[in-house]
């Protein structure tokens, strides 16, 4: 197989929609035995910093482990759809993703962009209304 472009797909996290992002992760945590990988805080646009950690009731994001499963959990207010996170080699392959699923008319929620976080990322929704978030990792941007 050599020359050929690996596989674009190369792993899929849920994200969980939840109500109260402090009470999930201590439920994760201390009564699953998940790690926490790490917190992002909505309210200080920034990844939290060993040792700190969500204030109660404050939005965020967290990304949550145990042995090779992840679970990546978004506070929200209203409706919780399902969201899935597909994780894509490069920013190339999220272009041509696009590229090919618009083609075939997806309608496409966010197109790709680079995000506050690091990542290089488009949205869309599946008939049902869930959430598809195609991302390449930092440090994949190619030119």
């Amino acid at each position: 197989m050599s020359g050929l472009e690996p596989e674009a797909i190369l792993g899929c996290r849920p994200n969980l929609l939840i109500s109260d992002l402090c009470g999930s992760l201590r439920f994760y945590s201390d009564a699953l035995g998940f790690r926490i990988g790490w917190e992002w805080s909505d309210r200080q646009g920034r990844f939290l910093q060993d040792g700190e950690r969500c204030e109660p009731g404050e939005p965020g994001t967290a990304l949550v482990g145990r042995d090779r499963a992840q679970i990546i959990l978004t506070q929200v207010t209203g409706v919780h759809t399902t969201w899935l996170h597909l994780d894509v080699h490069t920013s190339t392959q999220v272009d041509r993703l696009f590229e090919e699923w618009e083609a075939r008319g997806v309608s496409i929620a966010e197109a790709p962009q680079m995000r506050a976080w690091g990542m290089y990322e488009m949205r869309l929704h599946d008939p049902d209304g869930h959430v598809l978030r195609v991302s390449s990792p930092p440090g994949s941007i190619s030119d």
